[in-house]
Protein backbone atom coordinates (compact mmCIF):
# COMPACT_ATOMS: atom_id res chain seq x y z
CA UNK A 1 0.00 0.00 0.00
CA UNK A 2 1.23 3.47 -0.87
CA UNK A 3 0.24 6.66 0.84
CA UNK A 4 -0.51 9.68 -1.30
CA UNK A 5 -1.02 13.30 -0.42
CA UNK A 6 -2.00 16.43 -2.27
CA UNK A 7 0.33 19.38 -2.14
CA UNK A 8 0.94 22.75 -3.70
CA UNK A 9 4.54 23.00 -4.94
CA UNK A 10 5.98 26.42 -5.64
CA UNK A 11 9.43 26.95 -7.15
CA UNK A 12 11.43 30.04 -7.90
CA UNK A 13 14.73 29.43 -9.66
CA UNK A 14 17.26 31.67 -11.37
CA UNK A 15 19.82 29.65 -13.29
CA UNK A 16 22.65 31.72 -14.69
CA UNK A 17 24.94 29.88 -17.09
CA UNK A 18 27.59 32.60 -17.06
CA UNK A 19 28.72 31.27 -13.68
CA UNK A 20 29.15 27.72 -15.00
CA UNK A 21 31.05 28.85 -18.08
CA UNK A 22 33.46 30.98 -16.03
CA UNK A 23 34.03 28.05 -13.67
CA UNK A 24 34.59 25.80 -16.70
CA UNK A 25 37.29 28.15 -18.01
CA UNK A 26 38.95 28.21 -14.59
CA UNK A 27 38.81 24.41 -14.40
CA UNK A 28 40.59 23.92 -17.73
CA UNK A 29 43.14 26.58 -16.82
CA UNK A 30 43.97 24.62 -13.66
CA UNK A 31 44.19 21.37 -15.65
CA UNK A 32 46.74 22.99 -17.98
CA UNK A 33 48.74 24.38 -15.06
CA UNK A 34 48.92 20.99 -13.32
CA UNK A 35 49.94 19.20 -16.52
CA UNK A 36 52.76 21.66 -17.13
CA UNK A 37 53.95 21.30 -13.54
CA UNK A 38 54.00 17.51 -13.79
CA UNK A 39 55.49 17.42 -17.29
CA UNK A 40 52.43 15.61 -18.65
CA UNK A 41 51.46 17.33 -21.89
CA UNK A 42 49.01 14.71 -23.14
CA UNK A 43 45.95 16.41 -24.59
CA UNK A 44 47.10 19.83 -23.35
CA UNK A 45 46.21 21.43 -26.67
CA UNK A 46 42.62 20.27 -26.28
CA UNK A 47 42.59 21.63 -22.73
CA UNK A 48 43.76 24.98 -24.08
CA UNK A 49 41.09 24.87 -26.77
CA UNK A 50 38.38 24.09 -24.21
CA UNK A 51 39.59 26.85 -21.89
CA UNK A 52 39.62 29.41 -24.71
CA UNK A 53 36.11 28.44 -25.80
CA UNK A 54 34.80 28.64 -22.24
CA UNK A 55 36.24 32.15 -21.96
CA UNK A 56 34.55 33.21 -25.19
CA UNK A 57 31.24 31.65 -24.16
CA UNK A 58 31.46 33.09 -20.64
CA UNK A 59 31.96 36.66 -21.83
CA UNK A 60 28.96 36.50 -24.14
CA UNK A 61 26.92 34.90 -21.36
CA UNK A 62 27.99 37.76 -19.06
CA UNK A 63 26.74 40.25 -21.64
CA UNK A 64 23.48 38.32 -22.10
CA UNK A 65 22.91 38.23 -18.34
CA UNK A 66 23.55 41.94 -18.05
CA UNK A 67 21.31 42.79 -21.00
CA UNK A 68 18.49 40.70 -19.59
CA UNK A 69 18.87 42.30 -16.16
CA UNK A 70 18.96 45.81 -17.60
CA UNK A 71 15.80 45.05 -19.57
CA UNK A 72 13.99 43.91 -16.42
CA UNK A 73 15.04 47.07 -14.60
CA UNK A 74 13.90 49.28 -17.47
CA UNK A 75 17.36 50.65 -18.30
CA UNK A 76 17.15 49.33 -21.87
CA UNK A 77 14.05 48.94 -24.04
CA UNK A 78 14.71 45.53 -25.58
CA UNK A 79 17.16 42.67 -25.44
CA UNK A 80 17.82 39.92 -27.96
CA UNK A 81 20.39 37.35 -26.86
CA UNK A 82 20.63 36.15 -30.48
CA UNK A 83 21.74 39.53 -31.78
CA UNK A 84 25.27 40.07 -33.08
CA UNK A 85 28.07 39.93 -30.50
CA UNK A 86 29.21 43.50 -31.16
CA UNK A 87 25.69 44.93 -31.02
CA UNK A 88 25.00 43.30 -27.65
CA UNK A 89 28.31 44.32 -26.13
CA UNK A 90 27.98 47.90 -27.32
CA UNK A 91 24.42 48.19 -26.03
CA UNK A 92 25.33 46.96 -22.55
CA UNK A 93 28.49 49.06 -22.36
CA UNK A 94 26.69 52.21 -23.48
CA UNK A 95 23.90 51.63 -20.95
CA UNK A 96 26.23 51.19 -17.96
CA UNK A 97 28.79 53.76 -19.09
CA UNK A 98 31.79 51.66 -20.12
CA UNK A 99 33.75 52.85 -23.14
CA UNK A 100 34.42 50.29 -25.89
CA UNK A 101 38.19 49.81 -26.15
CA UNK A 102 39.05 46.89 -28.39
CA UNK A 103 42.70 47.89 -28.69
CA UNK A 104 43.57 47.29 -25.06
CA UNK A 105 43.15 44.62 -22.42
CA UNK A 106 40.89 43.39 -20.96
CA UNK A 107 38.49 44.08 -23.85
CA UNK A 108 41.00 43.10 -26.54
CA UNK A 109 41.27 39.65 -24.94
CA UNK A 110 37.53 39.10 -25.24
CA UNK A 111 37.63 40.02 -28.93
CA UNK A 112 40.59 37.68 -29.34
CA UNK A 113 38.70 34.74 -27.83
CA UNK A 114 35.57 35.60 -29.82
CA UNK A 115 37.57 35.47 -33.06
CA UNK A 116 39.07 32.12 -32.05
CA UNK A 117 35.61 30.75 -31.24
CA UNK A 118 34.35 31.84 -34.65
CA UNK A 119 37.32 30.21 -36.37
CA UNK A 120 36.74 26.90 -34.58
CA UNK A 121 32.96 27.04 -34.99
CA UNK A 122 33.10 27.56 -38.73
CA UNK A 123 35.70 24.83 -39.22
CA UNK A 124 37.13 26.28 -42.40
CA UNK A 125 40.09 24.33 -43.87
CA UNK A 126 43.42 26.16 -43.94
CA UNK A 127 45.70 25.59 -46.91
CA UNK A 128 48.91 27.47 -47.47
CA UNK A 129 52.29 27.29 -49.16
CA UNK A 130 55.48 29.21 -48.59
CA UNK A 131 58.83 29.55 -50.28
CA UNK A 132 61.34 31.83 -48.59
CA UNK A 133 64.98 32.09 -47.66
CA UNK A 134 66.07 32.62 -44.05
CA UNK A 135 69.30 32.71 -42.12
CA UNK A 136 69.91 31.01 -38.78
CA UNK A 137 71.28 27.91 -37.12
CA UNK A 138 70.16 24.49 -38.31
CA UNK A 139 68.14 24.14 -35.12
CA UNK A 140 66.38 27.48 -35.57
CA UNK A 141 65.54 26.84 -39.19
CA UNK A 142 64.23 23.33 -38.48
CA UNK A 143 62.00 24.48 -35.65
CA UNK A 144 58.23 24.57 -35.95
CA UNK A 145 55.65 22.35 -37.52
CA UNK A 146 54.27 22.72 -41.03
CA UNK A 147 50.95 21.44 -39.65
CA UNK A 148 50.48 24.28 -37.14
CA UNK A 149 47.57 26.62 -37.96
CA UNK A 150 47.52 30.29 -36.90
CA UNK A 151 44.73 29.73 -34.38
CA UNK A 152 46.82 27.25 -32.41
CA UNK A 153 48.86 30.12 -30.99
CA UNK A 154 45.67 31.28 -29.26
CA UNK A 155 45.25 28.13 -27.15
CA UNK A 156 48.67 28.24 -25.49
CA UNK A 157 48.81 28.33 -21.71
CA UNK A 158 50.10 31.88 -21.44
CA UNK A 159 47.37 33.18 -23.76
CA UNK A 160 44.39 31.50 -22.10
CA UNK A 161 45.73 32.38 -18.62
CA UNK A 162 45.96 36.04 -19.60
CA UNK A 163 42.52 36.04 -21.23
CA UNK A 164 40.93 34.31 -18.23
CA UNK A 165 42.32 37.00 -15.92
CA UNK A 166 40.94 39.63 -18.29
CA UNK A 167 37.53 37.92 -18.31
CA UNK A 168 37.37 38.21 -14.52
CA UNK A 169 38.67 41.77 -14.53
CA UNK A 170 36.19 42.98 -17.14
CA UNK A 171 33.28 41.23 -15.42
CA UNK A 172 34.11 43.07 -12.18
CA UNK A 173 34.18 46.37 -14.10
CA UNK A 174 30.80 45.61 -15.67
CA UNK A 175 29.19 44.62 -12.38
CA UNK A 176 30.48 47.72 -10.58
CA UNK A 177 29.35 50.01 -13.40
CA UNK A 178 25.90 48.38 -13.48
CA UNK A 179 25.31 48.75 -9.75
CA UNK A 180 23.82 45.24 -9.55
CA UNK A 181 24.00 43.71 -6.04
CA UNK A 182 26.47 40.81 -6.02
CA UNK A 183 23.83 38.38 -4.71
CA UNK A 184 21.88 38.87 -7.94
CA UNK A 185 24.72 37.42 -10.03
CA UNK A 186 24.50 33.85 -8.83
CA UNK A 187 22.27 30.90 -9.59
CA UNK A 188 19.69 30.56 -6.83
CA UNK A 189 16.38 28.93 -6.16
CA UNK A 190 13.85 27.82 -3.60
CA UNK A 191 11.09 25.25 -3.41
CA UNK A 192 8.08 25.36 -1.13
CA UNK A 193 5.83 22.34 -0.60
CA UNK A 194 2.51 22.99 1.14
CA UNK A 195 0.51 19.85 1.92
CA UNK A 196 -3.16 20.46 1.30
CA UNK A 197 -4.67 17.11 2.15
CA UNK A 198 -3.93 14.37 4.66
CA UNK A 199 -2.39 11.11 3.54
CA UNK A 200 -4.65 8.55 1.92
CA UNK A 201 -4.01 4.86 1.56
CA UNK A 202 -4.14 3.20 -1.86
Amino acid sequence: MQETVKARIQTNAKIYIHNDLSQGATYFSEVIKKKLESGDREGIGFDGMACALMIAFAFEANINFMGSYLLKTGKINEWNEKAKWFKKRDKVFETIGIKVDEANRPQSSMLRMKNLRDTLAHGKPAEFKSDEEKEGTREELSKGSVLAADWQAEIKQEVVTECLADLDDLWKQIVIASGIPVIELFTQGEKTVTFTEAAQKK
